[in-house]
């Protein structure tokens, strides 16, 4: 029994400093530029590598050198049995206004080794708020969108791509967006 307990912190310690010692910002760059071949640019303007996690601040995304949105924070953190991304305060160019909400507060993934097809998603932006998963078995993007009356009319092209369904519990409706990748 000792040796089975002695084996095993043994393990979770050479992972923790396997992960603490990591080179997070030479991973990240090496995402740029697999980012940059599909004609995503990412400039930032400060990364810190700290032991279990990267924070980005302000942090610009362009497409075809179209701005697509600015992000004040990215925080990435991984820890031995989950890894969690959080993103806040997104602003998307003013182009696509009618397409996605202009400001969302934040965005938040996580994925746990508990659970390892699944990547859960929940994001909120000033009229409402979305939460969903990635089914990486099935290959199923599903993202179910609360959201208020002002932003259906303000965002009708967006709304009419999301089927609509009703909720029986709180006789709120919600809308769903599923993709097959």
């Amino acid at each position: 029994m000792k040796f089975i307990l002695k084996t095993i912190s043994y393990i979770v310690f050479f992972i923790a400093i396997f992960i603490a010692l990591l080179p997070k910002e030479n991973l990240y760059f090496m995402g740029v530029k697999k980012l940059y071949r599909e004609k995503i640019e990412l400039s930032q303007t400060s990364i810190v590598d700290n032991y279990f996690g990267l924070k980005i601040q302000n942090l610009n995304i362009k497409y075809e050198n179209i701005d697509v949105a600015d992000i004040s924070k990215l925080d990435i953190a991984t820890y031995i049995f989950s890894t969690k991304i959080d993103i806040r305060n997104i602003i998307v160019n003013s182009a696509f206004n009618k397409f996605a909400p202009q400001t969302i507060r934040s965005i938040n993934i996580s994925h746990s080794i508990l659970d390892p097809l699944k990547i859960d998603i929940s994001s909120k932006f000033t009229q409402g708020e979305a939460k969903g998963y990635v089914d990486l078995l099935n290959r199923v993007i599903k993202i179910d969108i609360i959201v208020s009356r002002s932003f259906r009319s303000k965002y009708r092209q967006l709304t009419r791509v999301l089927k609509k369904v009703k909720n029986k519990d709180k006789k709120r409706e919600y809308y769903s967006y599923e993709y097959k990748f």
